[in-house]
């Protein structure tokens, strides 16, 4: 692969990460907001206890996700600037 279009798939990747990044941000805003106010009842149904318990668990899913959104964004930036160094 030539270093110019190399170059190209890790903007692309940087766009695609920093894209998901977003996206999962705002859902992780919308789900910290939405938690609150859900009640977590012991005599609640068990299909609203199990949907609290899933949106718990996305809640990590969106949290990691992030970390690993950032962590590729940077990673492809490094390569980029390796790449155009003298």
């Amino acid at each position: 692969m030539k270093k110019n279009s190399l170059q190209q798939a890790y903007q692309k990747m940087i766009d695609w990460n920093s894209y998901r990044l977003e996206q999962n941000t705002e859902s992780l805003k919308k789900l910290i907001e939405l938690l609150p106010q859900l009640s977590e009842e012991d005599q609640a149904d068990p299909v609203y206890q199990a949907d609290i318990d899933d949106l718990l668990s996305l809640k990590i899913i969106y949290e990691t996700g992030i970390r690993n959104f950032e962590s590729k964004i940077d990673k492809y930036n490094e390569l980029l600037d390796e790449m155009t160094k003298p």
